[in-house]
């Protein structure tokens, strides 16, 4: 009777052990895939592309561009062309775009992109990102003309700061 008894316990046990179990593993594996996905330099210049060209202003200027890119305190979000006339073309300047190029370090970043323009020349747009608030945000954007397609980076590069 005893060993009917403990072979009956074992067995829901056994039984039950996966059901409670399974529910917990779900959420943990989950919640490790959703902290997994990373965003990415090419992510936010896709969704700062997307912001631009649909004006919405106020959420680039407060969401997508460093503290130090904000600084100079725009009064108006329409205005955002006026106080920043290469980061509102930015979208447009690449018609084409051949590939792209990232580097991040910490709360650093660096996303190149090649591409040809409207008129069909080959064109690198350098861009610096920093990361604030948990998201990468622009810091920092130079765009070269090139001769020939043959001198595309061929690795993420930071823009050199012109003073």
């Amino acid at each position: 009777m005893k060993i009917t008894v403990w072979s009956e316990t074992i067995e829901k046990i056994c039984c039950a052990i996966p059901f409670k179990i399974l529910p917990l593993l779900v959420i943990l594996a989950s919640g490790c895939a959703s902290h997994d996905k990373r965003d990415t330099l090419y992510d936010t210049y896709g969704l700062y592309s997307h912001k631009v060209q649909s004006r919405d202003y106020q959420y680039v200027v407060e969401d997508l561009l460093t503290r130090s890119m904000r600084s100079r305190e725009i009064k108006h979000y329409s205005d955002f062309p006026d106080y920043f006339p290469i980061l509102s073309d930015l979208p447009d300047i690449l018609i084409r775009q051949e590939n792209h190029f990232e580097l991040r370090d910490g709360n650093f970043g660096c996303l190149t992109l090649n591409g040809f323009d409207r008129f069909d020349r080959p064109a690198v747009i350098k861009m610096e990102f920093g990361r604030e608030q948990e998201r990468w945000k622009l810091d920092y954007v130079s765009v070269d003309y090139l001769e020939s397609p043959a001198e595309f980076i061929k690795a993420a590069v930071c823009p050199k700061r012109r003073t």
